[in-house]
């Protein structure tokens, strides 16, 4: 008894192959995403999104750290899969500040301005 492989090349398989997305930075160490922020809108009047990927799963504190230095605000938000939104919503007066996202021995720190 013969068999027969066929091996099947088409053109539309060769362009999916090349249009997907590059794999995300990994970090060689742990072998997961490097945790990264992402604010929007940023300047920012009352609320901002902050995009985060490569968190683990757990609790995130958010801290809002004003100009001179001193602690504005200070959350703790539920993460369950580490790649989502949170929505932070402020009353804070209009200017710069730094808003720094800590989970463990990660922090990440990002500028927001407040109009």
């Amino acid at each position: 008894m013969k068999q027969i492989a066929f091996l099947f090349f088409t053109f539309l398989g060769i362009c999916t192959g090349f249009a997907q997305k590059p794999d995300p930075v990994i970090d060689s160490v742990r072998g997961k995403e490097n945790p990264a922020v992402r604010l929007f809108p940023n300047p920012a009047k009352n609320k901002v999104e902050i995009g985060i990927s490569g968190f683990e799963q757990g609790y995130v504190q958010v801290l809002l750290i004003a100009k001179d230095g001193s602690q504005v605000r200070n959350e703790r938000r539920l993460v369950f899969n580490g790649n989502e939104t949170i929505v932070f919503m402020f009353s804070e007066k209009p200017g710069m500040y730094l808003l720094v996202l800590k989970q463990g021995k990660t922090s990440i720190r990002s500028g927001l301005i407040i109009q």
